[in-house]
């Protein structure tokens, strides 16, 4: 995550400046390639710091204010954010919690504007709240989009987390028209986790958490956020930008250490203002257990994930062959929307129309809409790093000894069943049950499939053959080739 910079930090960074400000050909953007593997100063990746509710209620002060935050580009970013760092903190609660956030605008003021129309950016540093994805009240002082603070004020937010919420993964971002792509592209968005039955799910809780938050921060030549243009020239944008960085975590090409047999559970976010993210882990499949915050019915195995801006998804990554793999974003826009992932393209004569209707085509420019190439090319924006295998992992799945360059191999297959039984007692969602690990291939398995045609109804096994029904204690141990600590049900 980015944080404040500290002062030695500060002083490295202004050399830095001094030199890019004497060869100026540095300031162009330069665009991570597919294939550039490991070096030396990528850092493992962090999770944003989690704030974790007691004892029934969240308590959160939410600052909005500008500033200096590491990214690991070449310079320091100046942008506006949540608290002094990008993304904004986990808030991390539990069904029946009461969330209460203090919001306080220390974003600066901008001049009187002349009258402007909806459709175009306005009062860009007014903001308020919103709780995306979450079952709560959108009324009063919970999550109402319509509030406006504007800088130099506060807002007071009573959410009720409903007793029955599914768990899942939710984000926090600002709602306010006019000004919520400003404030998202500077990076102001973070998680919410609402934790529930299927964290205790035995596979789902054997494997290491990591979340991740995509983002796409736009800035200027200087690393800087730039303001808004209401009524651009047609060489102009709305939102002018000329560098993108598209960051997990707040960091540029961050790496995750995966050690031999290890499987971890990725949460990950688009958090970027409007951009669709195509994404693929080179040498690995994508097993799919739950999107913006609903459990699936079973594991689904996929090459590319497409989220489209706000959409989450929760991936179950099995440790591949010994080797360097690189996590590879295609980005794309409604300007090119044909991107891995998407579904078949409408008709032509359809899709003229919805151009047509949007504004598109030939007055994208004029209005100020359109996408500058290099934003969109595909890139790598994560590394997964190796262990050696000197590096065994323990029996609860945690590395012991000196972490080495890059080495991952395939864990033991596992084949989770699903089941009927409701989660977090809201019918019609899905409760993972685990099974007992088997041996399957390299890649022969898929992670989805049950071993038996029995299914489980109201929490009751109705097939004697499924390893829950015949064994309830064959979960609980540790298989010490995968390295995972395997929990009964609870």
């Amino acid at each position: 995550m980015a944080r404040c910079i500290s002062r030695r930090r500060l002083i490295q960074y202004g050399l830095g400046t001094a030199a890019t400000l004497a060869a100026p050909e540095l300031l162009e953007t330069v665009w991570p390639r597919i294939g550039q593997g490991a070096v030396a100063n990528q850092r493992e990746l962090r999770s944003p710091f989690a704030l974790r509710s007691h004892n029934g209620k969240l308590k959160i002060k939410l600052v909005c204010k500008p500033a200096v935050v590491d990214m690991d580009a070449v310079k320091l970013v100046r942008t506006n954010t949540y608290d002094g760092v990008v993304p904004g903190y986990t808030w991390v609660l539990r069904p029946g919690d009461l969330l209460e956030v203090d919001l306080r605008n220390h974003l600066p003021g901008i001049p009187p504007q002349p009258h402007m129309t909806m459709d175009r950016p306005h009062e860009w540093t007014t903001t308020n709240l919103h709780t995306h994805g979450l079952h709560v009240s959108p009324s009063g002082i919970a999550d109402n989009i319509f509030l406006e603070i504007p800088p130099g004020h506060r807002e007071r937010y009573e959410i009720p987390v409903p007793d029955d919420h599914p768990a899942g993964l939710f984000w926090y971002h600002p709602h306010k028209h006019g000004g919520v792509c400003q404030q998202v592209r500077a990076g102001m968005a973070g998680i919410i986790v609402i934790r529930g039955d299927l964290d205790h799910v035995p596979h789902i809780r054997a494997a290491k958490e990591k979340i991740m938050v995509l983002q796409s921060i736009e800035l200027g030549a200087d690393y800087e956020l730039l303001e808004p243009i209401p009524d651009p020239t047609k060489e102009q944008a709305f939102f002018p930008r000329k560098n993108v960085l598209y960051t997990v975590n707040g960091k540029l090409k961050p790496k995750v250490t995966m050690y031999p047999g290890e499987v971890q559970r990725w949460r990950l976010l688009n958090a970027a203002e409007g951009k669709y993210m195509s994404l693929k882990l080179t040498g690995h499949d994508l097993h799919q257990v739950a999107w913006d915050g609903l459990t699936l019915h079973e594991p689904e195995a996929t090459d590319v994930v497409l989220l489209s801006s706000g959409n989450r998804v929760e991936l179950l990554i099995k440790a591949g062959k010994p080797g360097t793999y690189e996590l590879v974003l295609t980005p794309g826009s409604s300007q090119k929307p044909n991107i891995p992932g998407m579904p078949e393209s409408i008709p032509e004569h359809e899709s003229e129309l919805f151009c047509t209707l949007m504004g598109a085509m030939d007055s994208m420019a004029a209005a100020g809409l359109a996408d500058e190439p290099p934003e969109l090319q595909p890139r790598s924006i994560l590394t997964l790093a190796r262990a050696s295998f000197s590096d065994r992992p323990s029996s609860t799945g945690r590395a012991e000894g000196r972490c080495g360059s890059m080495l991952v191999t395939h864990p033991r297959r596992y084949r989770p069943v699903w089941n009927d039984d409701t989660l977090c007692g809201c019918d019609g969602q899905r409760r993972l049950m685990g099974s007992e690990p088997t041996e399957a291939g390299t890649r022969g398995a898929e992670l989805g499939t049950p071993p038996w045609p029995g299914r489980a109804r109201h929490g009751r096994t109705v097939d004697s053959r499924s390893p829950l029904g015949a064994d309830r204690k064959a979960s609980d141990r540790s298989d010490r080739r995968s390295g995972i600590r395997l929990l009964p049900r609870p």
